[in-house]
């Protein structure tokens, strides 16, 4: 938002006096004109006028015995080197011009900011966010002791503490909960247009906004997924168990509970990785997933190899040599980036 850097300390008393000052009261018409000369649009000079007559009405409303709140401020302050002090503080909040004139050069500066003082959402100050990089996976304690761990960019909202009936949170991206039981307070995840509900139990969720789509895997216990959505579906509600997967495609706005055929679903998180006569391509795709690395095959020919393989949190350096040694094919490293090509 652009400012007038030209206003003048007397364009504001001027100002202050024509909105309060009985004797110098303008009509309806001047003021608006006086205001929005001094503002670069007419929607900010109207903003600063609503926000004028909302510190009247506040203070018309609230008239603080003025003398008995000053001998409440002097007891906290103590005396040492105040008394000059005091009395101009004293006389500055006692005048009502002063007091409104500083009003209004508040609420310019509050126009300028752009930031919404009167509805700002009380509990903001209470909420905390994490977010994981490209780079780095984080793991989070959050207070009911549930540990979330964070694939990359990914972000995750919690209250400091937990209070009414729900242990509530918000996730973008992929996350893995180990959700401590409390049946008295159910665990909820909002992900995306879907609602996870739980007690205790580990399960991973996908829902990064470019996928279009909400994945759930259960590892152990139960969970349930609700499509949030205000459209009434047939199945809007899945129940899952260790092994399933529920998935929540936006575009057809469905809800699919399936078998979960990935075991390498938390890998990123375990460095785990288990291969059964897997695509090479598909190996390419979850290395580059769990080590946040840039891997290509120089030949689509080599997506036919197919790879057994079982890695238990090994290097990638260490899996690359496995694969190199057990093909015809040779990797190189070139800005930063793997490539792998048949052996000549």
């Amino acid at each position: 938002m652009k400012t007038n850097q030209h206003i003048d300390d007397k364009s504001w008393e001027l100002l202050a006096k024509s909105i309060y000052d009985e004797s110098n009261k303008m009509t309806a018409e001047e003021l608006k004109s006086a205001v929005n000369g001094m503002f670069p649009s007419e929607s900010e000079g109207g903003q600063l006028l609503t926000l004028t007559e909302k510190v009247d009405l506040f203070f018309d409303l609230k008239k603080y015995p003025a003398e008995q709140a000053w001998g409440k401020v002097e007891k906290r302050i103590g005396k040492d080197e105040a008394g000059f002090g005091k009395i101009i503080v004293r006389k500055f909040i006692s005048n009502r011009l002063y007091r409104m004139a500083a009003a209004i050069l508040v609420g310019a500066l509050l126009l300028v900011s752009g930031y919404e003082f009167f509805y700002r959402p009380a509990s903001s100050a209470s909420m905390l966010q994490v977010v994981a990089t490209d780079k780095v996976l984080n793991t989070v304690a959050l207070p009911d002791g549930t540990f979330v761990s964070l694939n990359s960019n990914t972000k995750i909202s919690y209250p400091k503490k937990f209070s009414g009936k729900n242990r509530e949170v918000t996730i973008e991206g992929e996350a893995f909960f180990e959700v401590k039981p409390d049946k008295n307070k159910p665990f909820i995840i909002h992900a995306g247009k879907a609602q996870i509900r739980v007690l205790g139990t580990s399960f991973s969720v996908s829902a990064y906004p470019a996928t279009k789509q909400v994945e759930v895997i259960v590892q152990t216990g139960k969970v349930q997924v609700v499509n949030k959505t205000s459209e009434k579906l047939q199945t809007d509600e899945l129940i899952l168990t260790p092994g399933d997967k529920g998935t929540l495609v936006y575009a057809s706005n469905t809800m699919q509970k399936t078998t979960n055929q990935d075991p390498n679903f938390i890998a990123w998180k375990t460095h785990n990785l288990t291969f059964k006569a897997t695509s090479l391509r598909e190996v390419i795709e979850n290395l580059e997933k769990v080590y946040k690395v840039n891997i290509r095959l120089a030949d689509p020919k080599l997506n036919e190899l197919l790879l057994t393989a079982q890695f238990n949190d090994y290097p990638l350096d260490f899996i690359l040599k496995v694969i190199e040694n057990t093909f015809p094919i040779e990797i190189q490293e070139i800005d930063g980036q793997y490539v792998l090509k048949a052996r000549s």
